[in-house]
């Protein structure tokens, strides 16, 4: 009886210390919230933004909107313009009601959705999905007379019918918006600049607008970007 007695009295005795020590435990939690971990400057930073991305490919105007069917693929996307490139698009789609054409842009996509934030070029005769991108910065070209200029960041190239080509060597320098080439020998000047332009000779309309001036004579084309990267 009297181990019992005292068998019975050990087991109140260590119950009581748990909860003393439990409630100690939460009584400081309750009084002094434990200190939260540092989060590291790079995983609480927002992850900056994807940029917009080539899109090549054969376009149409339906009851839904735009749809675009890439280079590549069999899948229609639908699409959304951004207002300067809906305001190029509606430029080039005025004169003759056209519901079909290729379409050369930069697409960005938010919350699910194509978005196209700006045109390189838009053709109902011209190269389509088989021809791929000139490996250049810009391609620019002109008529009457017909001539073709094709640019990088150390110089350009200048074709014309009837003559050898000439290569320029000179840097590449971005003014405002503007991309620019200028050389001493032979004195030349090229200018790349951001602006609707259509092509006279075809049912074509680019997204930037060159001008070259040569031996005291200025050309005007229409440009667009190849397949090298800006400076």
């Amino acid at each position: 009886m009297e181990t019992t007695k005292f068998l019975s009295l050990g087991v109140v005795a260590m119950v009581a210390m748990t909860v003393s020590a439990c409630g100690g435990a939460t009584n400081s939690s309750a009084g002094e919230p434990p200190a939260s971990t540092p989060v590291p400057a790079q995983a609480a930073a927002s992850p900056p933004a994807a940029g917009p991305e080539r899109l090549r490919g054969e376009a149409i105007v339906g009851k839904d909107g735009y749809g675009i069917t890439p280079c590549g693929s069999d899948r229609q996307r639908i699409v959304e313009f951004a207002p300067d490139a809906q305001a190029f698009i509606d430029r080039f789609l005025e004169p003759g009601g056209r519901l079909e054409f290729f379409f050369d842009g930069w697409v960005r996509e938010r919350e699910g959705k194509w978005v196209v934030e700006s045109v390189e070029r838009a053709h109902t005769e011209g190269p389509r999905c088989d021809a791929p991108l000139e490996q250049a910065m810009f391609v620019a070209r002109g008529t009457e007379p017909f001539w073709s200029l094709s640019l990088s960041a150390t110089g350009w190239e200048l074709q014309r019918p009837g003559q050898a080509a000439l290569r320029v060597q000179a840097p590449a320098t971005k003014a405002g918006t503007a991309y620019v080439w200028q050389s001493s020998t032979p004195a030349a000047k090229v200018e790349i600049v951001p602006g609707y332009c259509a092509d006279g000779m075809a049912d074509a309309a680019s997204g930037w607008k060159a001008k070259l001036s040569l031996d005291g004579r200025t050309l005007s084309g229409c440009a667009h970007r190849g397949a090298l990267a800006l400076p």
